[in-house]
């Protein structure tokens, strides 16, 4: 397991607490001294005690080696005393094992605390590098998900590009034997204009000549106009610095040409030319004034505004100074301290006298910089609830931008000695960078990942983009607002500001941390976490050069580099507080400032608290390491006084053996009597018991202490003894963490490589798509020059036969009116009285009768199934039968309409459908189906890819392609044969005009529309929505009559063929019968095992409007009687899956039914 160095709070915290726990172990060191040193001076009085008593009894002795009789009690009490004695040395051994088992316990716990803190500190590193581990796996699955939708994205974007480019081949070679045909009329055309070509060129000959003349003329007479002109002086302007000098209208000579270069000096950074006569006219009249005109008045209105703006602050609002060549510093002009914590950014002011500086201290610092380096405190601007990240002046300098770690944006305004602060909040996590757009937007980058722009006037954000990644720095090239962003997945973006969409990326090998650009900003400067600057050119996006050095390392994640304002030098600080400076145009670092920037300043005050906890370790550790010095000598001192105690009691045995041997012979000792000698042997005996009494208690105590350090070892054991579990877990946790980073690192380089291979394929299609549509707009402009010419031709070629026409015409009227005057003698009386009566009762009734096969519908309710078939490969969407009941057309993801032919074999279930052809096109997944009813002659479809299409039945061909709908369609049926409506889940409604292949009405609903009916040829309609709403539109305006409320998302609507009554499905699991002279719901049908699991699941009346039928999602259809409300008939068995649609057949006798899972079943008798 890699060893993960912890920070320096993390140090400071394992320190504290390390001596936290040091003072209570010498706190009870320092106890157990106090008590060790009592018990050492009272055995230090009774060494001396023992020593007196070892005296007298060899005094005592000498005295009785003269006597020759002891008294049995004399005896008796030595015995005593002796046995006390040897009590007292046991009990003093007793409790120098207890002291000497004390002294290891403190040593036990002290060597199990320091395991114990190195089983933290290896727990936390553990816990710390499974959070980074799982920060990198979620960081790799969410890269896989993006390559994921990405790979998807460009395989539909591959399949659209490879069908729009066979659809372009399929119109190339149909264009292009007409454009053969046209070619071969154009050169008999051009055959035919040779000769008035040839007369043409005569004419312009002719006309060329007269020019020339009038030409010549015009010049002499201007000559002579610039010569009356020569004495007139030049006028000039002079405003401050600027100066305006108008142009003469003379010939460039010595004297304007020196004043045009003046001028021109004065001017823009352009070349010094010298105009000819015509040239200078032009010029003058293209202009109106030389550049230096035009920076009088730019800079008049800069004054002027100025002026305006800041006469209370007019050191703070300076005007801009432009630098044309940037200094490379050598030394140090001025240095201060700018807070006692930590500064986070710092940002001039667009004119260079103020500097902002941002500080943890959560407050912005300005600093008012005299031109000779000297700073002055300005302000401090306060509010901020965070640590200043980032700081940005707008162009006028009067506008502070702040972007600080509590996910909070400040701006500051400034002006009449007021000082006003706006909040921008939004962000999810720390802001990092933060930039004026212009004077009404800012941009700001947040570790979120997301950008965020903001509109400094309402204060809200107006736009959020989703990066993926950390957000360290941006900047904004250009008034439009195009932002290139640096971020932490190694990845430079570039977002197009009309799009709001990542226009490109450029991959590097290590994160970016900062980025800058020159004044021109062709040039973006950026830094790396790999130790490197690398300057990029945005016209070609590549790597023009690789700044480094052996001692330049970058420190944090938004560690700044920056360009010099002409672009010759970039600068970047390094970790160890040096300053380095690079040359961009030979690419070598210039200088390395070292002198102030030390780590020893940079981290001053953390450096203080190093020093206190060094201080406090010289006070407090040192003296207790000189405690437990002294504890160690007095447990040796004790140690020597116990083993001299214990000579003197044997010496004193020795003494008491003799003693006793004497007194056998002796009643007297010194002239002094037995019982004398016995009452202090008595005393001497009652002194050791109560030395054995303390002794005793003081082995108690040593005993109790004993046993409490016991259980803190124990405890200490047990949690050490947890540590080590937890990190054994963290181990494994972190090996599995490692196997499941390789393993998405695996898939994320699959997916690239995918990726690339799809992108490669992509850009093939799109060249070749590219080429198509230049050979097509090539074969487009030729035809239509053909076309010109041949209509040029044809036009001639009428006009020869006009008197042939009119010749023709007179013949024909003069044998018309012979054959009229012949006509007038024969005519005669009609013939047929009886026919023309009746003729004439048709025309007078007025009516129009229906054939018996329309009036008579006879609808028989399907018992079984009698064909059942797979359509497609995939999902089925949409079924619906032709008015003549001969045709099935399906349609769903495979992108096709399938036409199936009906037979009429009854009796043969399993040929009663056969496969017809295929109607290609669509883009994407059909959703509906709709037939023309007056000649039944075209389909038409909708699908996915925001689009509907008509074909023609009779040669299956592609008539037209109505695009513009925003989102998927949903809907779309015939209501004339050249009038279509459609449905959109972009929430409008479109009336398409098949004759101009154009959208004539837009109806905005609000909502989704699932499905629509037409009421009459006029264009009224009826659209039903996931708002839960049945519309009904008026077909002279675009306002809806009413609308109806249901209590469900509407998926389906059918009308009968009377318009009276509507059938609607919704998503509440019931179909619902409309009565529309009203507008009330008549009928509700449901069922216990009815369900409506989609928004466009279909339902159906039949002809005679007797019956309804819908499919569930089990696969079942369900029939319902209108009339009763009850359900007719269940047909199950065959579906296995929702089903999406049903239709009825026209004669009433079938029914149709696709489930989503390919199958349709044709249900009959």
């Amino acid at each position: 397991m890699e060893v993960i160095v912890s920070n320096w709070k993390s140090t400071i915290f394992s320190q504290l607490k390390e001596q936290n726990q040091r003072r209570n172990v010498y706190d009870e060191i320092i106890e157990h001294y106090n008590r060790i040193l009592e018990n050492n001076a009272v055995l230090q009085i009774q060494c001396n005690k023992l020593q007196t008593d070892v005296h007298h009894l060899r005094l005592a002795n000498a005295g009785l080696e003269k006597a020759s009789e002891a008294s049995q009690e004399l005896a008796h009490a030595n015995n005593k005393l002796t046995v006390a004695q040897e009590e007292v040395v046991r009990y003093l051994r007793d409790n120098g094992e207890l002291a000497r088992e004390v002294v290891r316990l403190n040593h036990t716990i002290a060597d199990i605390s320091d395991k114990l803190i190195a089983e933290e500190t290896k727990a936390r590193q553990c816990q710390s590098a499974n959070d980074q581990l799982q920060e990198s796996i979620k960081k790799a699955e969410s890269e896989v998900e993006n390559l994921t939708q990405i790979n998807q994205v460009l395989q539909e974007e591959f399949q659209a590009s490879q069908s729009k480019i066979n659809k372009l081949q399929i119109e190339y070679n149909q264009m292009r034997p007409a454009h053969l045909e046209l070619e071969q009329q154009l050169e008999t055309a051009k055959r035919n204009n040779k000769q008035i070509e040839d007369e043409l060129i005569f004419y312009k000959n002719e006309r060329a000549a007269m020019n020339d003349f009038e030409v010549e003329q015009s010049n002499h007479k201007i000559r002579k106009e610039v010569e009356t002109q020569q004495r007139y002086s030049e006028p000039s302007i002079f405003f401050e610095d600027d100066m305006v000098i108008i142009p003469p209208l003379r010939p460039a000579s010595d004297v304007s040409q020196d004043i045009l270069m003046n001028s021109c000096s004065m001017g823009s950074n352009s070349d010094v030319m010298c105009h000819s006569y015509n040239e200078s006219i032009h010029r003058e009249r293209s202009t109106s004034l030389i550049p230096g005109g035009r920076n009088l008045f730019g800079n008049l209105m800069q004054k002027l505004t100025n002026g305006v703006k800041n006469h209370s602050n007019d050191h703070f609002y300076r005007a801009p100074s432009i630098c044309t060549s940037a200094y490379l510093p050598r030394r140090e002009v001025t240095h201060w301290d700018c807070t006692d914590l930590e500064v986070y950014a710092l940002q001039f002011q667009p004119s260079g006298s103020i500097l902002a500086t941002g500080c943890s201290d959560k407050m912005v610092h300005l600093w008012e910089i005299a031109s000779s380096g000297q700073q002055y405190k300005y302000c401090s601007l306060q509010g901020s609830q965070g640590a200043i990240n980032a700081l940005d002046f707008d162009n006028d300098g009067y506008r502070l931008l702040a972007g600080c770690s509590s996910d909070t944006v400040y701006v500051w305004s400034y002006g009449e000695q007021k000082i006003l602060k706006d909040i921008y909040k939004g962000h999810q996590g720390l802001i990092f960078t933060c930039k004026f757009i212009s004077g009404k937007k800012l941009a700001t980058g947040s570790a979120d990942r997301t950008i965020k722009l903001w509109d400094l006037y309402s204060r809200h954000c107006t736009q959020t983009l989703f990066v993926g990644s950390k957000c360290h720095d941006l900047v904004i090239t250009d008034a439009a607002g195009t932002i290139i962003s640096g971020h932490f997945d190694k990845k430079i973006r570039m977002w197009d500001p009309y799009t709001d969409k990542c226009r490109t990326e450029l991959k590097y090998d290590s994160a970016i941390t900062s980025l800058s650009y020159n004044q021109e900003k062709n040039q973006l400067l950026a830094c790396f976490k790999d130790d490197t600057l690398k300057l990029i050119d945005l016209r070609q996006h590549k790597t023009l050069h690789t700044f480094s050095h052996d001692y330049f390392k970058v420190s944090t994640d938004t560690a700044k580099a920056i360009l010099s304002p002409d672009g010759q030098y970039a600068c970047a600080g390094s970790q160890d507080g040096s300053l380095f400076v690079w040359n961009t145009e030979n690419h070598v670092c210039e200088n390395v400032l070292r002198q102030k920037h030390t780590l020893s300043r940079i981290m001053e005050w953390k450096q203080i608290i190093y020093n206190q906890l060094r201080e406090r370790n010289r006070y407090e550790r040192d003296v207790y390491a000189e405690v437990v010095r002294h504890y160690n000598r007095l447990i040796e001192n004790y140690s020597i006084i116990l083993l001299r105690c214990t000579e003197q009691e044997r010496d004193i045995l020795s003494l008491r053996q003799e003693n006793t041997d004497l007194q056998k012979n002796s009643v007297s000792v010194a002239g002094l009597p037995v019982n004398d000698k016995v009452k202090t042997l008595e005393n001497d005996y009652m002194k050791a018991k109560d030395e054995i009494l303390t002794l005793l208690r003081e082995r108690g105590d040593i005993t109790k202490e004993v046993i409490s350090l016991s259980r803190i070892v124990k405890e200490r054991d047990d949690k050490l003894d947890s540590e080590e579990k937890k990190n054994q877990i963290l181990t494994k946790e972190n090996i599995s963490l490692k196997q499941r980073l390789e393993l998405a690192k695996e898939d994320s380089s699959l997916l690239k490589k995918v990726n690339e291979t799809i992108h490669d394929e992509f850009q093939a299609l799109q060249l070749a798509y590219s080429e198509l549509e230049k050979r097509q707009q090539e074969l487009d402009a030729t035809n239509a020059f053909l076309r010109r010419e041949m209509t040029e031709k044809v036009e001639k070629q009428a006009n020869a036969l006009d008197a042939e026409v009119q010749q023709h015409q007179r013949r024909i009227e003069d044998d018309v009116k012979r054959k009229l005057d012949e006509a007038k003698n024969d005519i005669t009386s009609f013939s047929s009285p009886t026919t023309m009566s009746t003729f004439k009762s048709s025309l007078n009734d007025g009516k129009i009768h229906r054939s018996p096969a329309a009036d008579l519908v006879k609808v028989v309710v399907p018992s079984k199934a009698i064909a059942k078939w797979d359509c497609c490969d995939n999902e089925l969407h949409a079924i619906q039968f032709h008015p003549s009941g001969s045709l099935i057309a399906t349609g769903g993801s495979d992108r096709k309409i399938h036409i199936w032919e009906m037979n009429g074999n009854i009796g043969n279930p399993y040929g009663q459908v056969q496969p017809g052809y295929v109607l290609a096109g669509n883009n994407s997944t059909v959703t509906a189906i709709d037939f023309d009813n007056e000649g039944a002659n075209l389909i038409l479809g909708c699908s996915e890819d925001f689009a509907c299409r008509v074909w023609g039945l009779a040669d299956q061909r592609l008539r037209h392609t109505l695009t513009g709908h925003g989102a998927k369609v949903f809907c779309a049926k015939f209501i004339t044969a050249s009038l279509i409506a459609s449905g959109s889940q972009d929430r409008t409604l479109k009336l398409w005009d098949l004759q101009n292949r154009q959208c004539v009405r837009t109806l905005f609903a609000g909502s989704k529309c699932h499905d629509l009916v037409a009421l009459d040829a006029s264009g009224s309609l009826i659209s039903g929505h996931f708002d839960k709403k049945i519309r009904f539109w008026d077909a002279k305006n675009d306002s809806t009559k009413c609308e109806l409320q249901l209590q469900a998302a509407i998926t389906s609507l059918a009308i009968n063929r009377e318009k009276q009554l509507l059938l609607a499905c919704s998503r509440d699991d019931t179909l619902k019968l409309i009565e529309l002279r009203e507008n009330r719901v008549i009928q509700t049908f449901s069922h216990d095992d009815f369900k409506v699991t989609s928004d466009t699941v279909k339902a159906v009346l039949s002809p005679d409007c007797a019956y309804a039928c819908a499919g569930g999602n089990d696969g079942s259809v369900f029939v319902w009687n209108t009339t009763t409300g009850k359900v007719e008939k269940v047909l199950n068995k065959e579906h296995s899956t929702i089903i999406n649609a049903v239709a009825w057949h026209p004669d009433g006798r079938f029914i149709v039914s696709c489930e989503k899972q390919r199958r349709a079943v044709l249900w009959g008798e």
